[in-house]
């Protein structure tokens, strides 16, 4: 469902006056015109120049053209600047059959303007703000010359040990729902195109693992890890990633019933399906396929239509097609797809339709100040504040020393975080020099110790940071995982501050001066051992380009934190994988039963709770009323709230709607995330927030992969985070 449908994001939109929306298409349809053409295109090409369009190749200053005159490549990524795209792009057009290139990156959160990591945008729980971040990334990378990003990844995961939960939205199906259509949206309104990842269970992986392997249900891989997708293709995406794991013993990239059975006969789904990095060339790894040619057989005949960076394809294909092992028309059906998404994205309009990739001006359009503006906003939004004892922040009236303890304060790179596209660290203003210019005025000195590297191996500098802290009236601790700690092939046994942090955080605790703890994180980490050592803790997921503006901005009270928990904070890592939308236990727990659900040596509760997440200011969420408390299937629930500030500054809360199925055919989750919205409040203000949920959308699948909506009494619960019990129910009929 299109964007402007929803009402958080219609409430919202406002905020972000730089941001407009044309009417979106949704799901992409067949057009007899375009249809046509590929027929006849297809038609007239040799099998090596068919087999040329289902190959990504990678540009590198090396980069040979001959590959791009002997029509040998469909994509080509990683291009430079706007110059290496305009000459490619030319001399694609220039030999026969003149088929353009489709050029792409890894634009995971930014070209040049690095936005938050992923998980930071959907902590925001706000539509406007992910429909900002993938605009102003698609301005950026389509001015020069970038059609396809090879993003967003929409992999859900309940387990903080895998790394790369930082590229995505989280634990939650209906977040990443969200998630997925706003960023498509968001993607094609500023003139690039988005490739869903990673096709399909990739975040389930055994142990956390990255590459492990996954063993998921049919009901459970239904109704948790493809919604995302389905929603991404609804909202218009022409492209999808295969995975690189294997769902129940078969390689993502070698698997029919998700590529061809899920995406392409139920769905509908008719653009370009590619491999991942390498991943055609891995089938061999996994035991799949004796040999490399085996596996682009395997590769061809599961649905992936092109080939990422193995080169196989290349190598292989004609000769298996010519040998009978491939048929011509499954390399047909995959060219096809490619033509068609290039032709629906324009790349074969006449000149004056097209866009111009113009290398003089290109530049331009990297890094303008609405580019930053918006970037430092989208990361105060991502910013979760998990403790405020006593207050301590807002720093409204600054004591007059502050020592800052911890090297991320004053590194570029750790702000940014992984995926840095060409993000440019000169650029980032450090959280360190924008505390000491800001508090400078108000007559605070700051001080700095590093206290050891951002990864803290050594404890040299433990000395120093502690014989600087004790000057000070107040500290602020910059802790975390370093960037390259997170994302790819970065799975933890480990949850907790990396290395030698923890040990520095309590020899700071014992100078006895309060502690603001400023978190730097690519997944969810065991606190227990820090919040009794700190009054504060912003949490935040590498906030990007204006992360260190973003932070100061929230310490020194000029903006109000809002973000809220995109996944679980577990207490120990003993309890990954955890998530809010556990199933009841036919002995579920209560103090005293030692034969119920339970741990014997921790609480089986998060430390925070799913959606958790403070404010300066204070609310309250008034009891829920339905509209009508009876419902047919067909319809639609009404739900609404009377949200109120009660504090003494203006704040952002969050309202989130949870529906749990009471009595059904089978187990149903306790609460499912099924709406959400961001009220603006300013002191003593109040607003009634409505949310509407489609009986269609409470429904679950089967073992055999049938949905099934079943008639019967549900409970709504809204409040501020997963854990609310402030709830009134309703019954639906047939």
């Amino acid at each position: 469902m299109p964007l402007r449908h929803h009402l958080a994001a219609v409430f919202l939109l406002a905020a972000f006056p730089a941001v407009s929306l044309a009417e979106s298409p949704g799901r992409a349809v067949a057009d007899p015109a375009i249809e046509a053409r590929v027929a006849d295109l297809v038609g007239r090409m040799s099998l090596e120049e068919k087999v040329g369009q289902m190959v990504l190749g990678g540009w590198s200053p090396e980069f040979d053209e001959k590959e791009i005159v002997d029509g040998a490549l469909g994509i080509l990524s990683n291009t430079g600047e706007a110059g290496s795209v305009a000459k490619a792009d030319a001399r694609a057009r220039s030999v026969r059959h003149s088929i353009p290139l489709l050029f792409s990156r890894d634009l995971i959160h930014g070209y040049r303007t690095l936005f938050p990591m992923p998980l930071g945008i959907a902590a925001t729980f706000d539509e406007a703000a992910m429909v900002t971040a993938a605009l102003f990334t698609a301005r950026e990378g389509s001015a020069q010359g970038l059609d396809l990003n090879l993003g967003p990844m929409l992999d859900l995961s309940r387990d903080a040990r895998w790394g790369r939960v930082v590229e995505g939205p989280g634990e939650d199906p209906f977040l990443a729902r969200r998630f997925a259509a706003t960023t498509v949206e968001g993607l094609r309104a500023g003139g690039m195109a988005a490739t869903l990842k990673h096709f399909v269970g990739y975040g389930a992986a055994e142990s956390g693992r990255d590459y492990n392997a996954v063993d998921l249900s049919e009901s459970r891989l239904r109704d948790l890890y493809l919604p995302p997708f389905k929603a991404g293709i609804e909202a218009g995406a022409q492209v999808v990633m295969a995975a690189f794991n294997t769902l129940n013993g078969v390689p993502g990239t070698a698997n029919r019933h998700t590529l061809i059975d899920i995406l392409r006969k139920d769905w509908g789904f008719d653009g370009i399906v590619m491999s991942d990095w390498d991943a055609v060339r891995e089938l061999v790894a996994h035991g799949v396929a004796a040999d490399e040619r085996e596996a682009v057989e395997k590769a061809v005949m599961a649905g992936v239509d092109m080939d990422m960076a193995s080169g196989l394809y290349g190598e292989h294909l004609a000769s298996l097609v010519r040998d009978g092992r491939v048929p011509m028309a499954r390399v047909d059906e995959a060219v096809a797809r490619v033509l068609r998404v290039k032709m629906r994205l324009g790349l074969f309009d006449p000149p004056e339709k097209r866009r111009r990739i113009d290398p003089a001006m290109a530049p331009q359009a990297l890094a303008r100040p609405e580019t930053r503006e918006a970037a430092r906003d989208v990361a105060r939004r991502g910013v979760v504040l998990l403790e405020n004892e006593g207050a301590i922040l807002p720093l409204v009236r600054p004591p007059k020393r502050v020592a800052v303890i911890g090297a991320m304060a004053a590194d570029a790179g750790d702000h940014m975080g992984a995926w840095g596209a060409l993000g440019r660290r000169e650029e980032v203003p450090l959280l360190l020099d924008e505390l000491r210019s800001r508090l400078a005025p108000h007559g605070t000195k700051v001080t700095f110790a590093a206290g050891c590297d951002d990864a803290c191996r050594s404890t040299e500098g433990f000395d120093a940071a502690v014989k600087t802290a004790k000057s000070a009236d107040l500290i602020i601790a910059v802790l975390g995982e370093p960037w390259w700690m997170t994302a790819e092939s970065t799975s933890r046994t480990r949850l907790g501050l990396p290395n030698h942090q923890q040990e520095l955080l309590d020899r700071l605790a014992a100078t006895g001066k309060p502690i603001v703890l400023v978190v730097f994180a690519g997944r969810p980490m065991v606190l227990r051992d820090v919040v009794p050592k700190t009054r504060a803790i912003l949490w935040t997921y590498s906030p990007g380009t204006m992360g260190g503006a973003a932070l100061t901005d929230l310490i020194l009270g000029e903006a109000t934190p809002s973000g809220r928990l995109p996944m679980s904070m577990p207490r120990a890592v003993g309890q990954v994988p955890i998530s809010y939308d556990r199933l009841p236990t036919g002995r579920p727990w209560k103090p005293g039963d030692e034969l119920a659900t339970r741990y014997v040596d921790e609480e089986i509760t998060p430390l925070f709770p799913f959606g958790f997440g403070l404010s300066y200011t204070r609310f309250t969420v008034g009891p829920p009323e339905v509209a009508r408390d009876v419902v047919g299937l067909g319809e639609t629930v009404t739900v609404s709230t009377m949200v109120t500030n009660t504090g003494t500054r203006k704040g952002r809360e969050s309202v989130q709607l949870y529906v749990h199925d009471v009595l059904a055919s089978r187990s149903r989750p306790r609460r499912e995330l099924k709406g959400f919205a961001m009220v603006d409040l300013a002191p003593g203000e109040s607003r009634r927030v409505t949310l509407e949920v489609p009986v269609a959308e409470l429904g679950f699948h089967d073992d055999r992969g049938h949905y099934r909506v079943e008639p019967g009494r549900f409970e709504v619960f809204v409040g501020p985070h997963s854990d609310t019990e402030n709830k009134v129910s309703f019954t639906v009929v047939e």
